[in-house]
């Protein structure tokens, strides 16, 4: 279904559009079915691991990221539950920043700034509409979520401000656009192979200082065998750690960055003041 609104939306558009299925060792048949649409789609790849290569939805993306060619690059999730559409509410704002976010609990465009205290507050207060009406007041998506998934997404929001002062309203949602030199430098510097991608990707983009705007986009809650659930919440709390671990050890560094990247490295350099 996600493939054929593709074709639909990609022949509609007068740029040229790169669009890539990254699997991330799925069980669902999604490689088989990538396949057999090959040459329907116009500029499609999809990319299968290779062995020894990481498994999950962090590993997936950084290949994708990695294979891109375009001026940006859009990373959605697979079920469509943003439609492609929806990238035209990102697209006027890629002048001013450099990761423009999807999100499901604003109504205006939301510029970040770094206000902590008003995002734990906000946090907290989140956590209890979800646990007394079911879901965040905010939330705008037109499929609600259930209570565990609402209260996992905002319990967990709430700790990732606490600890690594990422004041987002909506760090998790499957839509994001990103300039593609932005995309490579995160994904080169990428350590997570899991969920908690999204965690690593803003603690970079924070210590560059790059410029990120949050955007309202329509979301519905698809139902998939996407298995996320609380045991993969908690392997994201563990992997909020590895990113602090990693921040303090000097992973992030440019040092780093030019070991990683080898004679590649200069296309990786943005603007380091």
């Amino acid at each position: 279904k996600t493939l054929k609104r593709l074709e639909e939306f990609t022949k509609s558009k007068s740029y040229k559009c790169q669009v890539i299925l990254s699997d991330d060792k799925s069980v669902d048949n999604s490689i088989d079915i990538a396949k057999s649409y090959a040459n329907k789609l116009e500029h499609f790849e999809y990319l299968e691991p290779l062995p020894g290569q990481g498994k999950g939805k962090g590993a997936g993306i950084k290949r994708g990221f990695q294979a891109a060619k375009g001026k940006y690059v859009l990373f959605m999730d697979a079920d469509n539950s943003t439609d492609i559409g929806e990238v035209d509410k990102l697209i006027p704002f890629v002048n001013k920043y450099d990761i423009i976010m999807g999100s499901r609990y604003i109504k205006n465009p939301y510029p970040h700034r770094a206000n902590y205290l008003h995002a734990v507050l906000h946090g907290i207060k989140s956590v209890f509409e979800v646990i007394i009406l079911g879901h965040a007041s905010d939330y705008q998506a037109k499929g609600k979520q259930g209570r565990l998934r609402q209260l996992i997404s905002r319990g967990g929001n709430l700790i990732f401000t606490r600890f690594l002062n990422q004041s987002y309203m909506d760090q998790r949602c499957g839509f994001k656009l990103y300039d593609r030199k932005v995309a490579k430098f995160l994904s080169s510097l990428q350590t997570l192979d899991g969920f908690g991608f999204d965690t690593e990707y803003l603690a970079i983009a924070q210590k560059y200082k790059y410029k990120i705007i949050e955007v309202p986009v329509d979301w519905y809650n698809e139902s998939t065998n996407a298995k996320y659930g609380l045991k993969e919440a908690l392997k994201e709390f563990k992997d909020m750690f590895k990113v602090l671990n990693n921040n303090f050890s000097g992973k992030y560094s440019k040092k780093n960055l030019k070991k990683r990247t080898g004679k590649t490295y200069e296309e990786h350099i943005l603007n380091w003041k």
